[in-house]
């Protein structure tokens, strides 16, 4: 294995680690909010110790947090969007979907800018109806106004990110 050899991850060992730390996080975020911040936190910094690439994984993971983390903010000011508490845990999401831009969806990164419009649109409104659904978060809304502005937003952000995570 080339791990105990040089070690160093392999891409590949690296973006499915990503792939397996980004679901973690999101469904331990989803399901217990601001108490599992610890192993939010400690993932995001295990991912650091891994990569060879810290300085700019963290740029990237800076612009995109500070980009999603003003959306989220205006989406909660205009009432698309209602928390129970404050969404400490929402930061840190944000923080492993960044990283995740530049390892297990660097896929997105060869796309056409219209299929990552779509997936976007599609899978960034799923992500947000289904934490409606466990409760991480309320939709104040019309289920379809809700759906159609979480769609609208994501289709022009997601290409955007995508750009963002290119840079090395």
């Amino acid at each position: 294995m080339l791990l105990a050899r040089t070690g160093k991850l392999t891409t590949t060992q690296l973006n499915l680690i990503n792939l397996l730390m980004f679901q973690a996080v999101w469904w331990l975020s989803i399901l217990y909010q601001n108490s599992v911040i610890a192993i939010s936190s400690g993932l995001l910094l295990l991912h650091f110790a891994l990569s060879s690439h810290r300085q700019s994984d963290l740029l990237s993971m800076v612009k995109v947090v500070a980009c999603g983390g003003i959306i989220d903010s205006l989406l909660t000011y205009m009432q698309l969007f209602e928390f129970q508490q404050m969404p400490y845990w929402l930061g840190l999401l944000w923080c492993h979907f960044a990283i995740s831009l530049r390892y297990s969806l660097a896929f997105t990164q060869r796309l056409p800018f219209y299929i990552n419009a779509i997936l976007g649109g599609v899978f960034g409104c799923i992500s947000y109806l289904a934490g409606a659904r466990f409760d991480a978060v309320v939709l104040p809304q019309e289920y379809l106004t809700s759906v159609m502005i979480l769609f609208s937003v994501w289709f022009v952000i997601f290409p955007i990110f995508v750009n963002v995570s290119r840079q090395r």
